[in-house]
């Protein structure tokens, strides 16, 4: 083998060994989000004390990729087969899938502290008709009363209350 050789086969190797480290670093990040999750949804449901404001403040306080893992697991809680994204960013506006029976659901999950933007509803509802199906816009804020009178026929808001209710196990709807 010539020097050539070497160096092409040490610089190989080097690459192969960073992309699949990072691979295997990313999985890790991911099944740790995963772990997280379990854990708050468990923490959620031991504190349970029927007040939607504590969980809403709680739930601004974690990180966000957590609370898109924990609103998957509430879905599967609830009977909901549900596709995880490969990647938390860059993902199109879309941050999981449910199904129930043969409807397919995108989810989109945002922590707001204050309104919500009309704006994200509406570039979702352009991701969900682009996929053709319906799409929960889950989140954490206010909607405003002008995006309530004017929610796109394809989006479900949950929020408030209804957020409340999707992470406290006492049945199997969707608010």
């Amino acid at each position: 083998m010539n020097t050539g050789n070497i160096i092409f086969w040490s610089i190989f190797c080097i690459i192969f060994m960073t992309v699949n480290g990072i691979a295997i670093f990313n999985k890790l990040k991911h099944i740790d989000y995963i772990r997280s999750a379990n854990k708050v949804y468990r923490t959620i449901n031991n504190i349970r004390n029927y007040n939607e404001g504590w969980l809403i403040a709680y739930l601004r306080k974690i990180d966000p990729f957590v609370f898109e893992e924990l609103i998957l697991l509430a879905f599967r809680k609830k009977g909901y087969r549900i596709k995880r994204n490969k990647k938390y960013t860059h993902d199109g506006g879309i941050d999981g899938k449910v199904f129930k029976g043969r409807e397919k659901y995108l989810i989109q999950a945002k922590r707001y502290a204050s309104y919500i933007r009309p704006e994200h509803v509406k570039q979702f509802s352009e991701v969900c008709r682009k996929n053709r199906c319906y799409g929960y816009f889950i989140h954490t804020g206010k909607t405003g009363s002008n995006l309530k009178n004017e929610m796109p026929e394809n989006i479900r808001i949950i929020s408030g209350k209804k957020l409340y209710e999707l992470f406290i196990e006492k049945g199997d709807d969707v608010p």
